[in-house]
């Protein structure tokens, strides 16, 4: 048998993926994905990684798949664990997090992207001199080396705002307004986080988007029935 051969892992040990692994996989998408997020993801059912002999944790590729599209799902639809969970039951880990429609969100037209910055002026149709007014005022992080779905979403609405006469600079209070909600959350959500406890970790972070996704569903509507009354 050549010595290549003999060297090769088995196709079920090749399947199997460690925890760390795992977070080196979804790292350039995902780059604040901790062991507490997989170990809380893994305590609600939404994932389940076999164990070794030893205890640790193996993920198989189907794991993985569930992993991005749970993932997904929360960064880009902002939608709870349960809805997430529903939708994998009803149509299963292939299908796109795009094609839910069941419970659409604030952001339900959403793709994951992963842009630099030439890309991301370039996808909004914007100039980088548009994309640096952004950052002046706060709006747009100035020293990212790639974004996400959020910042292709921000860039395009505050270009929509900007043909309309309001620019960045008018954005501002909406800054601050959200850092203060954020805020907010955070002194609510803390509590739930316990130090050295992992799944304690996951649940206040989950329950911190759960809380921000109603903060701007009742801010929108809020907005809705104040230009309503003018």
């Amino acid at each position: 048998m050549p010595a290549s051969a003999a060297r090769r892992p088995s196709s079920s040990a090749a399947a199997r993926l460690s925890i760390g692994q795992v977070l080196e996989m979804l790292r350039d998408e995902f780059p604040d994905l901790a062991h507490s997020k997989l170990h809380y993801l893994e305590s609600e059912g939404l994932i389940s990684p076999e164990r070794s002999g030893a205890g640790y944790r193996k993920y198989s590729r189907e794991d993985v798949d569930r992993l991005r599209f749970v993932l997904r799902a929360q960064r880009d639809r902002f939608w709870p664990l349960k809805v997430i969970k529903e939708h994998l039951l009803e149509h299963g880990v292939h299908s796109e997090v795009t094609s839910i429609a069941s419970h659409p969100g604030p952001t339900a037209s959403l793709q994951a992207v992963r842009l630099d910055r030439r890309g991301l002026a370039r996808e909004a149709t914007v100039d980088e001199a548009f994309l640096a007014e952004l950052e002046q005022y706060g709006l747009l992080g100035d020293s990212a080396l790639f974004y996400g779905s959020t910042e292709l979403e921000l860039v395009r609405a505050a270009r929509d705002l900007a043909e309309q006469g309001l620019h960045p600079r008018h954005l501002v209070m909406l800054r601050t307004a959200a850092e203060r909600q954020a805020h907010m959350i955070r002194s609510v959500a803390s509590p739930r986080s316990r130090a050295g406890d992992s799944a304690a970790r996951g649940e206040a972070e989950n329950f911190a988007r759960d809380l921000g996704e109603s903060m701007i569903t009742v801010h929108g509507a809020v907005l809705r029935t104040a230009l309503r009354e003018r």
